[in-house]
């Protein structure tokens, strides 16, 4: 499905160009993959643990290579060997539950494995890379902020950060800002909220898929907070659409940007859900806290930018249970 608000300038095809994917076969990087693909350009994905069931749905024009970004060799590696590759998009990292379980490694893979992608990028002579903060750089919750939209120049000390994830995120920007005034090449970050859709796997937000996939698949869920509990949702095909977009425009009037998202409560996510299916069982986790995010996301800016908005939340959602289903018939 196309984005759906893009303008018709919005939608000019740009052909000829040759994407790295770090991270290609993961939750948002299958789907970048996939949108890169629709919009007919060339890619390579790079990626520690290759998803066998992903790279099934790939198709023979999508190269996978098994390699770590933390190891900086095997990343120039790639460029020398594919010298066509003109693009970047960095989204190799270990998300938030697993940063936690192993700081070290999470050092290791989100913050030197970013800093070696920029440095070989930059080497190379890429045009741009695109890589993915979060909206977790703003710090432990809403209230840190008030009931305001968020936007880009809101800034939260370190000692407000909930997670290691996100202060890798932190760091991951003032690299990119770094390597940008260095090579003057156009790093760009992008600060996405709670992201959703079939087929994520782990992380802190794993539960983004399970809300709707499990009763899809006619199979109770149990939501990880409580029924007062509210976030932001951005859908994972429009969050690679706008990846794509930040990619290939010509010239662009920022470096970091919110990509929006639907804020929703809890009752009201089940109750959408429930819409689409009727039978659908959804309880939530009343011992548990509230999640560590800000709820309320600020778009102007990249609303400008792309002239874009997001799909409608039940659109959304109905996309997400007709992904699995499609899945399900592959076998």
């Amino acid at each position: 499905m196309m984005f759906a608000g893009f303008t018709a300038a919005g939608r000019k095809a740009y052909r000829n160009m040759s994407f790295l994917v770090t991270g290609g076969t993961g939750f948002i990087g299958s789907n970048v993959v996939w949108c890169l693909l629709r919009h007919g350009e060339r890619v390579v994905c790079f990626d520690r643990s290759p998803d066998r069931e992903v790279m099934h749905l790939f198709s023979s024009d999508v190269e996978v290579i098994t390699g770590d970004v933390g190891d900086r060799q095997e990343v120039a590696a790639v460029f020398k060997n594919h010298p066509h590759i003109d693009h970047a998009v960095h989204l190799a990292y270990m998300m938030g539950a697993e940063s936690e379980a192993d700081p070290p490694a999470a050092m290791r893979v989100n913050a030197l494995g970013a800093a070696n992608l920029f440095a070989e990028a930059c080497a190379h002579g890429v045009k741009r890379i695109v890589f993915t903060s979060s909206e977790s750089v703003y710090g432990k919750s809403q209230a840190v902020y008030g009931d305001r939209p968020v936007n880009e120049d809101d800034f939260c000390s370190p000692r407000d950060h909930a997670l290691n994830y996100s202060l890798t995120k932190l760091l991951n920007e003032h690299l990119a800002a770094k390597y940008e005034a260095r090579y003057g090449i156009p790093i760009v970050s992008i600060r996405p909220p709670v992201v959703f859709g079939h087929g994520r796997k782990r992380g802190t937000t794993a539960w983004a898929s399970d809300f709707a996939s499990l009763p899809a698949q006619g199979l109770p869920v149990t939501l990880p907070f409580p029924e007062s509990d509210s976030n932001s949702y951005i859908y994972v095909a429009d969050l690679a659409e706008e990846i794509y977009q930040l990619s290939v425009k010509p010239s662009l009037a920022y470096r970091t940007y919110n990509t929006g998202g639907h804020t929703l409560t809890a009752p009201e996510l089940a109750a959408l859900v429930r819409e689409l299916l009727p039978d659908a069982q959804i309880s939530f986790s009343p011992d548990k806290q509230n999640s560590p995010f800000i709820y309320r996301m600020d778009d102007q800016r990249i609303r400008r930018e792309l002239g874009c908005l997001l799909r409608p939340m039940r659109e959304a959602i109905k996309d997400h249970i007709e992904e699995v289903r499609r899945r399900q018939s592959l076998g």
